[in-house]
């Protein structure tokens, strides 16, 4: 199991907290009506970016890193999670055309 660097950990990195300028994290929706609470995205996330909230999972408040990899998409059984925002480069960076965003594959 990795490990996941905490919110106070990721507060002290100074290349951490100029994120912003450079890069623009991804984000994602969980509709509560359909969240089952099986914890299945917050064990594929592999940004830490999800957590688990009484029954309900939810992007983590404050500092997300959510890389909008897919992975909490794909795994989850009652298509409750969907990428709203993708991640996005903002300086020395530049993207090639691969068309329009497609969902991950199922499993």
């Amino acid at each position: 199991m990795p490990e996941f660097m905490k919110l106070s950990d990721r507060i002290t990195i100074e290349s951490y907290n100029r994120i912003g300028d450079h890069i623009l994290l991804g984000e994602v929706r969980i509709d509560p009506e359909k969240c089952k609470g099986c914890k299945l995205c917050v064990a594929a996330c592999a940004a830490a970016a999800l957590e688990m909230v009484d029954t309900k999972s939810r992007m983590v408040e404050g500092m997300a890193a959510c890389i909008a990899c897919g992975d909490c998409v794909a795994i989850c059984p009652e298509d409750a999670i969907e990428i709203t925002k993708f991640l996005e480069f903002k300086k020395a960076f530049r993207y090639l055309d691969r068309g329009k965003p497609s969902m991950p594959r199922t499993f």
